[in-house]
């Protein structure tokens, strides 16, 4: 069944980071585009899709602290070893 109390508290925080779109790093402004595509059309939420923009907005503030610029700073960048496996020369 469709919960429109949880569809509009997605909508809410869809508008929230919308109006901060300026501040959010590549890697939340594409999970932002993807979560409004999805939630264009009315539809119960997934919750880890509200937990995922609350972290977002959470984000922001924390970076409020720091001088982190979306625009200049890139996203963190792992980078593992590479080894050959066994059997290979």
């Amino acid at each position: 069944m469709f919960d429109m109390a949880a569809y509009v508290e997605v909508k809410r925080l869809l508008d929230a980071l919308g109006a901060i779109e300026a501040r959010l790093m590549p890697n939340e402004l594409e999970m932002l585009r993807s979560l409004k595509a999805k939630y264009a059309e009315p539809s119960s939420p997934d919750p880890f899709d509200v937990t995922s923009l609350e972290v977002m907005l959470r984000n922001v503030d924390i970076r409020k602290g720091y001088r982190i610029d979306p625009g200049k700073d890139a996203g963190r960048v792992i980078e593992l070893a590479r080894t050959r496996g066994k059997g290979k020369r």
